[in-house]
């Protein structure tokens, strides 16, 4: 799981240096971010996870490219936050077109192949129109309500810390629910270390959409 623990993620001996790593804003591993989160305070008995600090250390840098969106970066920190920003056309001041704010929620380890395929594969939980938990009701962002399924989109993300790097395999569908003036999306992926050997984990994000001068790097 990319933001369950990137601190002692990689183990054994550190590297002197973070590799530098072009992110908007300036940010990179090391640097405190400070973020614009009042008005989700004021839904918070609503929402379905408890809004994080609004200042975050960031100790890990993820990127990702997807195909005709841009790149990704994601910025964790060693409390699970991931700030992620959408960046089309490269690193410029005006390549930001979305930001996200995401807390983990919970986290499957599916143990057998019938488990798996409750989650991950044709008419699994990722990818179904709808998805209810803990009395939360989210609906699909992709494709149309009437399809009953469809299929994830799949990434490999560099994940970047002082321990090291590490290349991370994702199937991602994401999905949404209004809370008063806010829109609260869950981002269920499947997410595998390339360099293991099992099947990963199935890991649950709750995220609220930020603006751009909502995020100062301190």
């Amino acid at each position: 799981m990319v933001f369950k623990s990137l601190k002692g993620l990689f183990g054994g001996a550190s590297t002197p240096e973070v590799p530098d790593v072009p992110a908007p804003l300036g940010l990179r591993v090391g640097r405190a971010v400070s973020m614009d989160v009042m008005r989700l305070r004021l839904e918070t008995s609503r929402l379905a996870v408890a809004i994080p600090s609004e200042t975050m250390v960031i100790t890990g840098h993820g990127t990702a490219t997807l195909d005709g969106a841009g790149q990704i970066h994601r910025f964790y920190d060693d409390s699970h936050t991931m700030l992620q920003i959408l960046c089309v056309g490269g690193i410029t001041d005006d390549c930001i077109r979305e930001v996200t704010l995401y807390v983990p929620w919970d986290e499957v380890v599916p143990t057998t192949a019938s488990e798996w395929a409750r989650w991950d594969g044709q008419g699994g939980h990722i990818g179904s129109a709808l998805f209810e938990a803990d009395g939360f009701r989210f609906e699909r962002v992709w494709g149309e309500p009437s399809t009953p399924w469809i299929s994830p989109a799949e990434f490999v993300e560099e994940v970047v810390t002082e321990d090291g790097r590490k290349s991370i395999h994702q199937k991602v569908v994401p999905y949404r629910r209004e809370v008063g003036g806010l829109v609260e999306t869950l981002m269920l992926a499947v997410e595998r270390d390339l360099a293991s050997q099992d099947r990963g984990s199935v890991t649950f994000m709750i995220g609220y959409g930020l603006a751009k001068a909502d995020v100062v790097p301190v």
